[in-house]
């Protein structure tokens, strides 16, 4: 029943798109400073996002290699941490942006101290703060360190750290001024040896992502599971990435894109958003500030398009989806004819039913909608409630639309129910809705999952739909009797009828009678606190209510009203039980035919407990 075809999950396409966009975009130049670096390609382009579920998007030349250079320094400046504790190494590096070039010589002219670990001067004093422990090589251990992040064993460049230790003159000259300063207290040689060697070390577009999304869990790489960092010192990073980790673009960077970043004069730049996200992008050619031109378009798109700028962070609640399940498992309120019940039950997975909670943004809405996409193979329908999502960002929203484009240029229609309580969307998604037939805007879950369940059935068996006038001898009742039990009971029936709106049985009533419905259609409500008519069930013609009055003679907890002009038959329990006198057989076949609704809405009720709880 469901189109074959593969769906693109709405984050990928963006990006595809994003690469389509910059792909042309030939302004800027490789780095050439270095010699190894002039190198490269200057078209080469690959973009990767890695979310804190461990999901990896990428388009591009993701999986070319380049060298780390200066994304290096958040991660090591983070390792000194470990090592030392936050008043050593403030000792050593300071945390003031300087709006100077990364190479600049910006050491405070009293103690010598570098200003920040991301110019190169911080960088350096942090790589010698880095010694061998455990047994272990200094150098070792950074390359251990990195390779946690990125969630696989890297290697350095022999070639690029070659080039950077022969032609780093202006590095070794600051690395001997910080030795004079004391900032640096062994052999200035050999902390510069291992900071040329960081950054040389390997990597790809998709390790820069992982080792963002690493940050952004908490220092845990979302892929492996593996700590990279200990939790207390993720917010050190990342505010010093925040500060200074574009170089002399990095007070607009954080002004305009809103994400800590790091770039490298490779043509690497990682960004994160805490609790959401990892970005890599690489693209070798480099602006005058050394940063890469496509990079910092890309993430500025990303930030704007789904507010990833970090003030606009609300509380996250990372399980967006409250549960999930299809309509084989869970029905709608309303009462089904055994063949509408029989095509629910074989064809019932073809619908997809989503309950979302907490605050909905963009780590959020991604995670549910790749997991649509995904369930698209095999829906058809989805119905989707947004009863208990306690606010919506504009980036989710913007998401959310993105979804429904996705999955409505694929054929599958969507319900939308309680959307018109989250601020911002009720409009968005109606206005959708106006325009395409295939949205339906639902009061509430329930009557998006009956519009899923009519779509459904229309497709696979449209004879199977209700029909508006059942005759009382098709009742559904009377289909376990006998012939002779089913006219005896008839015989009994008095024919009744209702205009629409009317009250057939209220909430308090002595209920005495079966009602068969022969016309329209009748729905059972009850009064909930802040809610009003709830609905419990829906009996069409063909069908019939008050089974329990059979057994027991109570007041009605709800009302029964007519949702049409309806027509109807009722059989009074004290007429069964004199007639019963004369003939135990009539009274043992209607309790047989009252347990056996019992005992369906019964296994209904199991089967949609079983599906909600997981």
């Amino acid at each position: 029943m469901s189109n074959e075809s593969t769906i693109i999950p709405p984050v990928q396409t963006i990006l595809n798109e994003l690469h389509a966009r910059y792909a042309p975009l030939n302004q800027g130049s490789v780095a050439t400073y270095i010699p190894e670096l002039a190198r490269a390609q200057p078209d080469q382009f690959g973009i990767a996002v890695v979310t804190l579920d461990g999901h990896i998007y990428s388009v591009g030349d993701c999986d070319v290699p380049f060298t780390i250079q200066s994304i290096s320094k958040p991660f090591v400046y983070g390792l000194a941490l470990e090592d030392h504790g936050f008043d050593h190494v403030l000792n050593h590096v300071g945390v003031e942006p300087t709006g100077d070039a990364f190479n600049a010589i910006s050491l405070d002219p009293g103690t010598g101290r570098p200003a920040n670990p991301m110019i190169n001067a911080g960088a350096i004093a942090t790589t010698s703060l880095i010694v061998d422990k455990g047994g272990m090589a200094a150098m070792q251990r950074i390359m251990d360190m990195f390779s946690r992040y990125a969630g696989r064993p890297l290697d350095i460049d022999d070639q690029v750290y070659r080039s950077e230790r022969d032609t780093g003159h202006r590095n070794r000259a600051i690395s001997h001024m910080l030795r004079n300063f004391m900032i640096v207290r062994d052999d200035p040689e050999k902390g510069l040896d291992r900071y040329f060697r960081q950054c040389s070390i390997s990597v790809t577009c998709r390790d820069l992502a992982v080792m963002g999304a690493t940050l952004a869990n908490r220092g845990i790489n979302p892929v492996t599971g593996e700590r990279a960092i200990r939790a207390d010192y993720v917010d050190s990073v990342l505010s010093i990435m925040g500060s200074c980790g574009m170089y002399n673009y990095a007070g607009e960077w954080i002004y305009r894109v809103g994400m800590p970043a790091k770039s490298g004069v490779a043509g690497g730049l990682l960004s994160c958003l805490a609790g959401q996200l990892g970005i890599g992008v690489y693209s070798p050619r480099l602006d005058e500030r050394g940063n890469t031109v496509r990079g910092v378009h890309v993430c500025d798109d990303l930030s704007h398009l789904y507010r990833l700028h970090i003030h606009n962070a609300p509380n996250v609640s990372r399980a967006s989806i409250r549960s999930r399940y299809n309509a084989s498992e869970v029905h709608s309120k309303r009462h089904r004819t055994p063949r509408e019940s029989e095509v629910l039950l074989r064809e019932g997975h073809h619908v997809r039913i989503y309950e979302l909670q907490g605050h909905l943004n963009f780590a959020s809405v991604e995670s549910f909608s790749r997991d649509m996409v995904g369930q698209a193979a095999e829906a058809d329908l989805f119905a989707v409630d947004f009863k208990r999502a306690l606010r919506m960002d504009l980036g989710g929203i913007a998401l959310f639309e993105e979804l429904l484009d996705t999955l409505l240029a694929a054929g599958r229609r969507v319900a939308i129910a309680d959307a018109e309580h989250v601020a911002g969307l009720g409009d968005r998604v109606e206005a959708i809705a106006q325009k395409n037939e295939d949205v339906y805007i639902a009061e509430n879950l329930d009557w998006a999952i009956e519009w899923c369940e009519d779509q459904l059935i229309a497709a696979v068996d449209p004879k199977a739909m209700p029909q508006t006038e059942v005759p009382l001898h098709d009742n559904e009742f009377f289909s376990a009797l006998d012939a002779s039990t089913v006219e005896k009971l008839i015989a009994l029936a008095k024919p009744g009828n209702a205009s629409t709106g009317d009250v057939l049985i209220k909430a308090g009533d002595l209920t005495t009678s079966l009602f068969f419905l022969t016309r329209g259609e009748v729905s059972v409500t009850i009064d909930l606190p802040y809610q009003e008519h709830v609905r419990i069930a829906t009996h069409s013609a063909g069908m019939a209510f008050g089974h329990l009055a059979v057994l027991d003679t109570r007041p009605e907890a709800a009302d029964y009203n007519a949702d049409t002009d309806v027509e109807y038959y009722t059989l009074a329990v004290s007429d069964i039980e004199a007639v019963a006198e004369l003939d135990p057989h009539l009274m043992a076949s209607v309790y047989k035919s009252v347990g056996l609704n019992i005992a369906q809405q019964l296994a209904a009720a199991t089967t949609e407990i079983q599906a909600l709880s997981t």
